[in-house]
């Protein structure tokens, strides 16, 4: 139960990344207008993934490639004009950064499967 929690609040980081974003009032105007969804919508697809027991969720790595790669799909139609939206290369670092943070909090947060080998 205490994993579905964890899992359900991190997949609040996305649309709590889309409301900041757009609220943001800074400094850093730029950046956090251009990159913070694309780095918390990976992270969100992530979770979605682990919450839902989606067969990908199962492989840290698998879930976390799999959010990166979705992301770069519309970044790649941007590019080529089949989604509307401005190409952004950097996007790819942003989504790269969302699904690296994903399987750090994963491994943070998740429970240890083998308790007997801790003295």
């Amino acid at each position: 139960m205490k994993d579905k929690l964890t899992r359900g609040l991190c997949c609040l980081v996305w649309p709590l990344g889309v409301i900041f974003s757009k609220s943001y009032d800074g400094i850093l105007d730029n950046i956090v207008h251009g990159h913070t969804r694309d780095v918390t919508l990976p992270f969100g697809i992530y979770f979605i993934n682990k919450l839902f027991n989606h067969p990908l969720g199962e492989s840290k790595f698998a879930n976390a490639s799999y959010a990166f790669l979705g992301c770069s799909m519309f970044e790649i139609s941007q590019r080529t004009g089949l989604y509307p939206g401005i190409f952004d290369p950097k996007d790819f670092l942003a989504y790269a950064t969302g699904a690296g943070l994903a399987i750090a909090v994963d491994k943070l947060t998740s429970k240890k499967k083998n308790l007997e080998n801790i003295n």
